[in-house]
């Protein structure tokens, strides 16, 4: 008995450190409103920005501040919009000054596939405070990779490569504002976590185990 609530005693020691980063895979499979596609706390347990769309999304922990889904959807006026993402459905774009909030902070990365029809400098930045507040974490640009032209000098988005902002601290907020300049698509937006820190948790959870069994007998 003793032993079992030593276990407990390490499991709930981790626990906390856990879950003091979130952690969220985000891939836009929705058939967003072509006129008011706005995310905003869609993917935080709310609803998106659509008057006329009474759903509610997943509670990841993630809101959005002048970010858009856009879907290949034939109910929305001058599909298809692009080919070959990651997540077929919907993917992503932000608009005017645009955020991604976690409250509960991200360590690590925030991975991404984009297509990007001119490069755009600062297209991501991390910053330790929600709506880009705080100490600036981290940065990254990202160069064109989808360079073919549709009708009317529109970008054909048909090239989706992956992306990772690195950083160093825990980040609240990531400014898209950047991406917005050059209209970069996004999908499939996702934390890293960093590999050692689950197994160093859990090694320092098995030492205070041992310690407590030797202990008791």
């Amino acid at each position: 008995m003793k032993v079992s609530s030593a276990v407990a005693a390490a499991v709930l020691a981790v626990t906390p450190a856990l879950a003091s980063a979130s952690a969220f895979s985000i891939g836009f499979e929705k058939d967003w409103s072509g006129e008011n596609g706005d995310i905003v706390d869609y993917y935080n347990g709310g609803r998106a920005a659509d008057p006329d769309d009474a759903s509610i999304g997943p509670n990841l922990g993630v809101s959005f501040v002048n970010v858009s889904g856009l879907s290949n959807s034939a109910a929305t006026p001058g599909f298809p919009f692009y080919s070959n993402a990651p997540s077929p459905r919907g993917t992503a774009y932000a608009h005017d000054l645009a955020y991604l909030n976690v409250a509960g902070g991200v360590s690590n990365a925030l991975s991404f596939f984009y297509a990007n029809p001119a490069a755009a400098l600062g297209a991501i930045r991390a910053y330790s405070g929600l709506n880009g507040t705080g100490s600036l974490l981290g940065s990254i640009d990202l160069a064109a990779n989808d360079l073919a032209v549709g009708v009317d000098g529109i970008p054909v988005y048909d090239t989706f490569s992956l992306g990772r902002l690195q950083f160093a601290g825990v980040a609240r907020s990531f400014d898209f504002s950047g991406s917005a300049t050059t209209g970069v698509l996004f999908d499939n937006l996702a934390t890293v976590p960093e590999p050692g820190i689950v197994l160093t948790m859990l090694a320092g959870a098995a030492a205070l185990v041992g310690a407590r069994r030797r202990r008791v007998r």
